[in-house]
């Protein structure tokens, strides 16, 4: 079994360093475009007004953006590429990493990875066009939601929480839809350093680049047709489909602005309601395709918030057909049906009919996956899975737990603690949001509140014990717990030996009868 796993890690380690080979040839346009903005930013040169030979794309970023594309400048262009392939493949493992440790929900189902797995994964991703159009481009779209995910998972390491959305705003605006979401859910420390280190960076860029500065912020910010054609093909936001369908631009129009805020408003709305449901990457994932759909341009590549919505259609907290919608929703990033039609020098007006829905299939499947969320939180509401309180989702887990002197404590379908009358037992994973309850709630420690921003604490009962030690970042996220990390005996020192195996109940700390 070993042998055979290492020899599809073998294989797929190979693979991998071919695509970098390969990769490193030819031209990456969207990186050429980076270098052709790195290097304006070294030699002094104006920013906007340099076109890459051969295409006449210009420059499109912030400033902030030049300034650190600066650095890939220096090496011939075939290093340039190859080392761009190789942080690109490496974001898109971690960023694969974080967003199934965010999808887990149950982690005593938990097993080792099948043999040939991570290879079919590999192959899956690499087959998705917003991957294999950001991996042939050359994009920056893999790592800037990288940034955003860690950010959200709070693993923004010596940087304070916010600060990774931020930066990858500065680099592209898209991000800051993240800024009033992370406001909403409370986390309002979180949207202010997000706000200030976007202002920051977007400061330390004027102060080298002042003129070209002032051209962004108070021209091309504000003209969305500077980046490129709205009505193209590969345009797949709100403005796109509004543009093609009425013929004309109206990105400019009060009643399509109104419909555009009107979106933004509702998808943060949901994605708050979904995150604050126990659905955190769900939440995260609503908050990013509505920044899609709001976004004057969001080109094909840029859809790199679906590979997460599939990831939850098919997961064990998905919709009741999920999978199947998962299965639909890969066929359709995998086909890419719009550049099937024909497309550039504005023959998209002349679509009609099923070319209308072809065309615009992304933006169309956003929307329904959206109002797929809404139907899925509301029947979950209407079950009354999130109504009761911490008592009353206790009783409805002694009445479903196993019988004898180990129970599991059941939050939302999702294991995070075994327990037995004289020892308490923290599961290996825990869910995003939990309640002390659910952690330390069984007869000799009382629970107390665990809200996200909050030290995680219990107040103390006959069992005598009180969890202050740690964040709930510390101690969520779908990661391995140090059980120290979380309770404490009111009497003595934390226990050295906390950590959890995978999944098994495990003595942590015994109560003081």
């Amino acid at each position: 079994m070993r042998a055979r796993l290492n020899t599809a890690t073998v294989l797929l380690g190979v693979g991998l360093l071919a695509l970098v080979g390969l990769l490193a040839f030819g031209t990456r346009i969207d990186l050429a475009v980076y270098r052709l903005g790195g290097d304006a930013f070294l030699h002094h040169l104006p920013l906007y007004d340099q076109i890459m030979p051969g295409t006449g794309l210009p420059f499109t970023y912030p400033p902030f953006a030049a300034v650190l594309f600066g650095p890939l400048t220096v090496p011939p262009k075939p290093a340039a590429q190859a080392i761009w392939a190789l942080v690109l493949l490496t974001c898109l493992a971690e960023l694969t990493r974080q967003v199934l440790g965010a999808a887990r929900t149950n982690p005593l189902k938990s097993r080792p990875p099948a043999v040939g797995r991570p290879a079919v994964l590999a192959v899956g991703l690499l087959a998705v066009e917003p991957i294999r159009s950001n991996l042939a481009y050359g994009q920056i779209n893999i790592p800037l939601m990288l940034l955003i995910i860690l950010d959200l998972r709070r693993r923004s390491g010596p940087l304070p929480s916010g600060a990774l959305i931020g930066i990858a705003a500065a680099v592209k605006l898209t991000p800051l839809i993240f800024v009033p979401y992370l406001f909403a859910m409370g986390r309002r420390r979180d949207a202010g350093v997000a706000a200030l280190s976007f202002g920051a960076c977007s400061a330390l860029a004027a102060l080298a680049t002042p003129a070209d500065s002032v051209r962004f912020w108070t021209r091309l910010a504000l003209d969305p047709s500077h980046v490129g054609g709205i009505a193209y093909a590969g345009n797949q936001s709100l403005s796109g489909v509004a543009t093609r369908l009425a013929g004309h631009a109206v990105h400019d129009e009060i009643w399509f602005q109104l419909v555009t805020l009107s979106t933004a408003a509702a998808g943060i709305g949901l994605a708050v309601v979904a995150t604050r449901r126990h659905e955190p990457l769900l939440g995260w994932t609503v908050c990013g395709i509505t920044g899609l759909l709001v976004s004057p341009i969001s080109w094909t590549h840029h859809w790199l918030w679906a590979l997460p919505a599939l990831a939850w259609l098919a997961g064990p907290t998905g919709p009741r057909g999920g999978r199947l919608a998962a299965v639909g929703g890969f066929a359709l990033l995998v086909l890419a049906p719009m550049w099937w039609l024909p497309y550039e020098h504005d023959r998209e007006y002349s679509w009609h009919g099923w070319q209308l829905l072809v065309g615009n299939s992304y933006a169309i499947a956003a929307v329904l996956f959206l109002l797929a969320v809404v139907g899925h939180l509301a029947s979950r509401a209407g079950s009354g899975s999130d109504r009761g309180g911490p008592r009353r989702r206790q009783r409805r887990a002694d009445r479903t737990s196993p019988s004898g002197t180990e129970r599991a404590i059941l939050h939302d379908n999702v294991v995070v603690a075994r327990q037995q009358p004289d020892k308490i037992g923290v599961s290996q994973r825990v869910g995003d949001q939990v309640h002390a309850t659910d952690l330390v709630g069984h007869g000799q420690v009382a629970g107390g509140v665990a809200d996200r921003d909050r030290l995680l604490r219990t107040e103390p009962a006959a069992g005598q014990v009180e969890g202050h030690r740690g964040t709930l970042a510390d101690a969520l996220g779908n990661e391995m717990i140090d059980v120290r990390d979380i309770v404490q005996s009111r009497h003595g020192s934390p226990r050295n030996d906390a950590v959890v195996p995978d999944g098994q109940p495990v003595e942590t700390l015994r109560h003081e009868p």
